[in-house]
């Protein structure tokens, strides 16, 4: 995943080599990477259809190593740039939406692996790849080209093997392969692809008013801060962790940097840090919930998170847009209030989910709601704690002591400790009595 985020910037040392080509002007400047935005959106669209269509289960050869080749095939034209050879002004923009492309269904794979794993791990894995890309970024733009473009494609053309390695050590992926679910299991995403949009819209807007989105210019710190913060936050809090600790990070960043921009006088650069920053832990929120409710739900990840992601790119690279096209809107006091307004709109629509710490019970699919419900009543009526009763909605499930302790950020002490509570509730002593108990 690491290298997938390398992959989102890796256009930086391609823009440099063409000089922009054959780009037209709503392209150009540091706004080529609209053209591999394009491209990305494409290739998470052409991939869901692929799986759909052909494999449902996602593990033929040719899906797997087809992200790999389209960037790989993408990258020869920097290549034969640098080696003096002008391909011409079409195939450079070609080019451009073709590696958007491959980074698009990349995406797309590593979001589906994110689905076998439990909450916590997610997070690790999200909040590292931010430093991957911290640490390996500079060391492929910082050659010269042709070190540069080799590099490149034999990370890219290498990738293939990365997820491959990745899902193999996954130890319930050969027992039971999920298959790919319809649009049905969107339904209990609505609020979720609401408060993507808004919030990508909001930052869209930020990083116009910065200049210096997707700019070459950035340092990476945004990315990594927020990352090592949440690391930390998630071992050190143990179960008093959860997805409202994120949601609390990335709006303050957001305000922050706005405020200070806009009516502070502070650098563009710091605030660009800020706004990278709200933004890195609203992926990190946003992708743990779709991730965490695949794992719960026994679906697959990649249908919702695919959405999460086109919903996303859409909505920041239109604001952009419109920044651009409509020049007057680039004033201070309306870039913050449209801001304000669309953040404000998604605590409004969001945030009363975040204060139910049931595990992602507001992203279940609406079958399920008279389930729960009713398991609720039992727990209600034996006198559960709310946190009792989390892990009792977990117990029914069939999940072990160590993996209601993955989901929940709780050591596996906790858990036996609110296991023992919930067993002399119900008037049994081990975990086989309270199973034979529940198939009555």
């Amino acid at each position: 995943m690491g290298l997938y985020r390398c992959a989102h910037e890796w256009p930086l040392w391609f823009n440099a080599a063409v000089a922009h080509v054959g780009v037209g002007p709503l392209f150009e400047g540091g706004f080529f990477f609209l053209l591999v935005d394009m491209g990305k959106v494409a290739g998470l669209v052409a991939y869901l259809a692929l799986c759909y269509g052909f494999d449902a289960h996602r593990r033929s050869g040719f899906l797997l190593a087809l992200p790999s080749a389209l960037i790989v095939a993408g990258c020869l034209v920097p290549l034969l740039v640098v080696l003096g050879i002008d391909p011409g002004p079409r195939v450079v923009v070609a080019s451009l939406v073709l590696i958007g492309g491959g980074a698009g269904m990349l995406f797309a794979q590593w979001i589906e692996f994110c689905g076998y794993l439990p909450p916590v791990k997610v997070i690790q894995v999200f909040a590292v790849s931010f430093a991957v890309r911290f640490v390996v970024l500079p060391l492929v733009t910082g050659v010269d080209a042709l070190s540069s473009t080799l590099l490149v494609m034999a990370l890219a053309g290498t990738s293939f093997v990365q997820v491959a390695f990745c899902f193999d050590k996954v130890p319930s992926l050969g027992a039971s392969p999920r298959v790919a679910t319809g649009a049905g299991s969107l339904s209990g995403f609505g609020t979720l692809f609401l408060f993507v949009c808004v919030f990508a819209f909001a930052y869209g807007l930020c990083g116009s008013a910065t200049s210096l989105s997707h700019s070459a210019s950035e340092t990476g710190w945004g990315t990594v801060l927020p990352s090592v913060v949440v690391l930390v936050l998630a071992f050190e809090m143990g179960d008093r962790f959860d997805r409202t600790i994120l949601y609390a990070i990335a709006l303050p960043l957001m305000t922050a940097g706005l405020i200070g921009v806009e009516f502070l006088g502070v650098s563009p650069s710091l605030s660009q840090v800020l706004v990278s920053a709200a933004y890195s832990t609203f992926d990190l929120l946003v992708y743990t919930l779709v991730c965490s409710s695949a794992y719960q739900n026994r679906t697959s990840a990649m249908l919702p998170g695919s959405c999460v992601r086109v919903f996303a790119l859409v909505a920041a690279d239109a604001a952009i847009v419109l920044m651009r096209l409509v020049p007057a809107l680039n004033s201070g006091v309306v870039v913050t209030i449209t801001i304000f307004a669309a953040v404000g709109a998604g605590i409004v629509v969001f945030a009363p989910r975040l204060g139910d710490r049931r595990a992602y019970a507001s992203f279940q699919p609406q079958e399920r709601t008279s389930e729960r419900e009713r398991l609720g009543a039992v727990a209600t009526a034996k006198g559960l704690s709310q946190r009792e009763t989390t892990v009792f909605h977990l117990l029914v499930e069939g999940k072990t002591a160590t993996e209601i302790s993955e989901e929940l950020f709780i050591s596996n002490g906790a858990v036996r400790a609110h296991c023992s509570r919930i067993y002399d509730k119900f008037g049994v002593h081990s975990r086989k009595d309270f199973d034979a108990l529940l198939r009555r």
